[in-house]
């Protein structure tokens, strides 16, 4: 054995899947909502969600007056730790594997909302909104946490956690599941 390999796996961080150790302690957003799903299947369809909102968008852009006039795209990454890692496929799959063990105490997300303006015939892009998002699990209850970090808030945080709550509940419905109950909502 390599005394430098030991060192090396002695000082190597655990991996914090879902977990920012810098999330802020004050929020602007918070929806507590009940769920009847098992705490995995709703981490799992949560991922799952959010990943698809960020691949596909979702048409309800054009119906909010704050934004009507621009192109809405959403890009999530899943906290490891300090970091976030984009939630692309490969993302997705792994993450899935660790909530299909078990389910975590929180589920941390960082939520980038990029805003468009078409000038002639292409877009130009706008200041872009920073959100810190956090879903901590407690039995039957969540409590969905949003902090904007930055940006110039064309979207509401109420917007953004509507659409959020929506597509979590399609895909609770996708899955033979009942939608959420939202029970508590205060945004800033």
């Amino acid at each position: 054995m390599n005394v430098e390999d030991d060192a090396c796996s002695l000082t190597r961080v655990p991996r914090l899947l879902g977990i920012y150790e810098n999330f802020p302690e004050n929020y602007h957003g918070i929806i507590r909502f009940r769920h009847q799903a098992p705490a995995r299947r709703l981490q799992g369809i949560i991922l799952q969600s959010l990943q698809k909102l960020g691949q596909e968008g979702d048409p309800v852009f054009s119906t909010l007056p704050s934004v009507s006039n621009c192109k809405v795209d959403l890009d999530f990454g899943v906290a490891d730790g300090r970091i976030f890692d984009y939630l692309s496929e490969e993302t997705l799959d792994a993450s899935l594997k660790t909530v299909s063990k078990d389910a975590l105490p929180m589920l941390d997300f960082i939520c980038i909302v990029r805003y468009y303006k078409r000038d002639a015939e292409v877009y130009r892009p706008l200041k872009f909104d920073y959100l810190l998002l956090r879903f901590a699990f407690y039995g039957g209850s969540v409590d969905f946490q949003i902090f904007h970090e930055r940006g110039t808030r064309r979207l509401s945080i109420e917007d953004v956690s509507t659409i959020i709550i929506s597509k979590i509940d399609k895909g609770l419905v996708e899955n033979g599941l009942p939608e959420v109950t939202v029970e508590y909502a205060r945004t800033l």
